[in-house]
């Protein structure tokens, strides 16, 4: 209905516009064209504007021609418009035109449209394809509505009478510029314009191989034109065109065609220079190798002139010819066009070198499968050229994966050999090369060689391998939850590394890697990254406590690992945890103090937060031997956390896992250096060894024992003279454990308290036999504990006289328990006698008893705990026995190795082989053995083979601590 009402509308103005006479017409077309030129001018105006040339003409007949002209811009405007109903409007106008005007003022319409065929705009293609085709119909007098589709799109359905009238009509210098645009519309980059410029095709031409020879002069210059032009499409167009005219004519357009464009490509117009290569690229890939072959002594060096142009866009366009030149020549192509590129490189500079090096990527580019393989053998050869490796595969693609091991191999060989002025520069370019990896295949081959080059005897080789790690490490590309335990374990190792700044980029590598991963990975990760680090340190190196990993020691060298496991131990499953806490312990283990400090808040937050949740025992005493490792390394660094500490250690001496009460008993012994006033934490402890329960009064004797030793001369005088009368008053308690605790306690009292308390003491508590075997047991163990922690005090004090006097009656004894805590006393007595030169008129005394304890009149307990006092005496690394006590120690030793309880036989064959230092020569034995009875002399020659053996399999009993000391934290 509207439509109706405006063309109705539309019919009435042009009838009274007609009545109004010609100035009237011609100043109201002024004012329509001036109206259409706007721009802004509303879709449905500009339509009902549009629409009025579809009816003057109707009306005005040739009156109307001489407006002709001026509106055809504003329907090809039209043509080009968003609304559908604007191109249609200008579409049936510019029909009406060529319907009505064909005969009369086809001179004014037709250069329009033969424009129109060569616009920017795919519209305006497509509309001037279709109204061309329908000023051809008319001049035919065909409708053109007929189906042209068949089996072959040069099949055509003209005659040679059409083909007369067309050109009558057009005349042939026309006729040949209309069927040359027609024939490139059918390679337009638009698929409707390609189907419109088909179908006119097929009904306006006779036969198409005549036709083109035809019109080949004015189709090349038009080609040419279009090479030349600053529209891409243009130049699309015109280059499949030629592939096109070449597939049709073959040979007899190539001598006409290629002499045209080779004269081409050497003129100054940019634009044409690439449009030639693309024009080249259609007509070999439409040319048999045998033609090619006959052009190619003139299509090569223009082809090589082409690649290293000046212009980037035409060098891109020639590495199209060239890949369509190797489909066709193959391999003499690259001998041809590469090997001549090649061999220049060495000898051009400056923008001319550049100019070559851009051309060799855009070869890569659209050849890399091919290229590469023949490019990188020359172009690893010493010296090897680095910048154009880089450049070649930043854009040679996933073909560069399967020659990764050759190139990264000759770059590191070449950074080895090169100035160091030139270093930065040739490492830029290989940080380049690592940058440019960009699949996962890539990615696995880049780290397998790495990793190996990582482990090169050459330093230079390992450095430069470890900045390459570095820039494959923060590759964009990278998965790096894929490969971060790979890199890991690249990476770790080279933490020791003897150069300083391999482990400098190593380390910077491993930061850049972890940090990269997302939380929930890092926690996943904890028991890889554990591994890791286990893995890189020698197994040589985890034997030595004092060992450090150079890369952890860097400033902030922990700080990556840290933050790991502190994911691990917040928001990981228990299992987790306790695998990041003792992943952090270990890692503390290899740091030192200063690379330690900036971490500790990191580190013990964390720690004493999960002590404080019930957790089970595997994971606490994890957390308090870490706590412990690092109080051990970092010290006053802890001290902001003191108080929480101690609560947090006094608190697991009540758990319920006797492990763990461990545990916090040995943090304690620790912490407790780090007070300046520790009698609140002295009395917490000795009121908790009142405790009723037998196990927490045992940790509680154990804490009081290690932190005495330790931090006990700052204790006040009263605390201490209470915690001696309790100490006095377990002497004899009914548990064994208790008992060992305490006479451990006396020890560490007596370094530090007041001598006159302590020697009183000592002697009305100590000295004299107690009447029941419990305290004579206690007061044995006070005096094994006076030896074991206090024997330099005891020698001050003179009482080593009196101490050595009891302790001979205590080794003489009947009991067991007593005599093998004389017997430790014994040994720890001894160690300190061959350590100093007072009080040695008591060391044959002590001897002598010892060697008795050792003989067969001792129960086997006592016989194989006095062997174990014999083996660590030999081991405490004090000055030798005298060779009249080594041969009484030997004699009552040779008989136990004749015995058949397995304890008393190995315990005397170690403490033989340790007695008579086997292990460094044979001169001891050799000295002793001379004054040996005939006895013991047979036992020793037999035995002698078997202590030789077991001294070079350095076995080493520890058993003399198992019944005595060895649960109290060690100090």
């Amino acid at each position: 209905w509207y439509q109706r009402r405006v063309r109705g509308k539309q019919w009435y103005q042009r009838r009274v516009r007609v009545g109004l006479g010609e100035e009237r017409l011609r100043r109201t077309m002024e004012e329509i064209l001036m109206c259409l030129e706007e721009e802004t001018l509303p879709p449905h105006i500009r339509e009902g504007y549009l629409m009025l040339f579809i009816y003057f003409p109707l009306t005005m007949k040739e009156e109307f021609a001489d407006y002709i002209g001026p509106i055809l811009n504003p329907i090809l405007s039209g043509l080009a418009s968003e609304s559908e109903f604007v191109r249609h409007t200008s579409y049936k106008a510019g029909q009406r035109i060529v319907q009505q005007y064909a005969d009369s003022a086809i001179n004014l319409f037709l250069p329009v449209l033969e424009e129109g065929l060569f616009d920017d705009n795919h519209r305006i293609r497509l509309a001037s394809c279709q109204l061309l085709g329908d000023l051809l119909y008319k001049i035919m007098g065909v409708t053109g509505k007929q189906s042209t589709v068949t089996g072959d799109e040069d099949d055509n359905f003209g005659t040679d009478e059409t083909k007369r009238l067309i050109i009558n009509v057009l005349g042939e210098n026309r006729r040949n510029r209309v069927f040359s645009g027609l024939y490139m519309a059918r390679s337009d980059v638009a698929l409707a314009v390609r189907q419109a410029g088909l179908h006119i095709w097929k009904i306006v031409v006779t036969n198409t191989p005549k036709t083109l020879k035809e019109i080949l002069p004015v189709l090349i210059e038009l080609i040419l034109g279009c090479l030349a032009s600053d529209s891409y499409d243009k130049r699309m167009v015109a280059s499949r065109t030629l592939g096109d005219l070449v597939k049709k004519l073959n040979d007899r357009i190539l001598p006409e065609v290629v002499p045209i464009l080779e004269r081409a490509l050497e003129t100054d117009n940019v634009i044409q220079r690439q449009g030639v290569c693309l024009g080249l690229s259609e007509i070999i890939a439409a040319t048999s190798k045998e033609q090619v072959e006959v052009y190619s002594d003139s299509l090569l060096p223009a082809i090589r002139a082409a690649l290293t142009d000046s212009d980037s866009n035409v060098r891109t366009a020639a590495a199209g010819t060239f890949a369509a030149l190797h489909n066709v020549l193959g391999t003499k192509a690259l001998d041809e066009i590469l090997s001549p590129l090649l061999s220049a490189m060495e000898t051009l500079e400056g923008e001319e070198h550049d100019y070559l090096i851009g051309a060799l990527k855009e070869i890569m580019q659209a050849k890399s499968k091919v290229v590469l393989p023949y490019m990188v053998p020359k172009l690893i050869q010493k010296p090897v050229n680095i910048g154009a490796l880089a450049s070649l595969s930043s854009v040679a693609g996933t073909a560069l994966y399967e020659h990764l091991d050759t190139i990264i191999t000759a770059i590191l060989e070449g950074l080895s050999e090169v100035e160091e002025e030139e270093v930065a520069r040739d490492l830029e370019h290989a940080n380049l090369i690592i940058s440019s990896i960009k699949e996962i295949d890539g990615h696995e081959n880049t780290l397998e060689i790495l990793e190996e080059t990582l482990k090169s005897e050459e330093t230079k080789m390992r450095l430069y391998s470890s900045i390459l790690i570095g820039t494959f490490c923060q590759n964009e590309y990278l998965e790096i939850e894929e490969h971060i335990t790979v890199i890991w374990k690249c990476l770790l190792p080279r933490f020791s590394d003897l150069d300083k700044s391999v482990v400098k980029n190593c380390w910077t590598a491993f930061n850049t890697a972890t940090k990269r991963l997302p939380s929930g990975d890092q926690v996943r990760l904890v028991p890889d990254l554990k591994m890791s680090i286990y893995l890189a340190i020698d197994a040589k190196n985890r034997r030595d406590p004092t060992y450090t990993l150079p890369g952890f020691c860097l400033p902030k060298g922990l700080a990556t690992v840290v933050a790991l496991y502190r994911e691990g131990i917040l928001n990981g499953s228990p299992e987790l945890k306790e695998q990041a806490i003792l992943g952090l312990k270990e890692a503390i283990q290899y740091t030192d103090q200063p690379a330690l400090k900036p971490s500790v808040v990191q580190i013990t937050g964390p720690l004493i937060r999960v002590l404080g949740e019930r957790y089970t025992a595997n994971i606490k005493t994890a957390c308090l031997d870490t706590l412990s490792l690092l109080i051990n390394k970092v010290k006053v660094a802890l001290k902001p956390f003191l108080s929480q500490l101690q609560t947090t250690f006094m608190k697991s001496l009540n758990d319920g896992t006797r492990e763990v009460r461990e545990k916090g008993v040995t943090a304690l012994t620790k912490l407790v250096s780090l007070h300046n006033r520790v009698d609140n934490l002295f009395t917490d402890i000795h009121s908790g060894t009142k405790n009723e329960n037998l196990s927490t009064r045992e940790t509680m004797f154990s804490a009081l024992q290690g932190t005495m030793y330790i931090g006990g001369s700052n204790m006040s005088a009263n605390l201490a003279l209470s915690i001696s009368v309790t100490l006095t008053n377990h002497l004899g308690a009914p548990e064994d454990i208790i008992r060992t605790a305490n006479g451990a306690c006396i020890g560490s009292l007596a370094t530090f308290f007041n001598e006159e308390e302590l020697e009183k003491l000592i002697r009305d508590k100590i000295l004299s036999q107690g009447p029941t075997k419990e305290i004579r047991h206690g007061q044995a163990l006070a005096i094994a504990g006076l030896m074991r922690y206090a024997p330099s005090r005891m020698s001050k004090m003179d009482l080593i006289g009196p101490l050595t006097g009891s302790l001979l009656k205590f080794m003489d004894s009947d009991n067991v328990q007593v005599c093998n805590a004389a017997n430790y006393a014994a040994g720890r007595l001894i160690i300190h006698l061959q350590d100093s030169d007072e009080n040695q008129d008591y060391l044959g005394k002590v001897v002598a008893l010892l060697a008795k304890n050792c003989g067969h009149n001792s129960s086997n307990d006592v016989r194989s705990f006095a062997n174990n006092m014999v083996h660590m005496i030999n081991i405490a690394g004090v000055q030798p026995l005298s060779d009249d006590l080594v041969k009484s120690l030997l004699v009552p030793l040779l008989d136990s190795t004749t015995k058949k309880i397995p304890a008393v036989r190995s315990s005397s064959e170690v403490a033989i082989a340790t007695l008579l230092r086997l292990k460094a020569n044979e001169d001891v034995a050799n000295r002793i053995s001379s004054n040996l009875d005939p006895k013991s002399l047979e036992i020793f020659n037999r035995f002698l083979p078997t202590a030789k053996r077991v001294a070079g399999e350095n076995r080493t009993h520890n058993g003399h601590e198992n019944n005595i000391f060895s649960f109290l934290p060690e100090v």
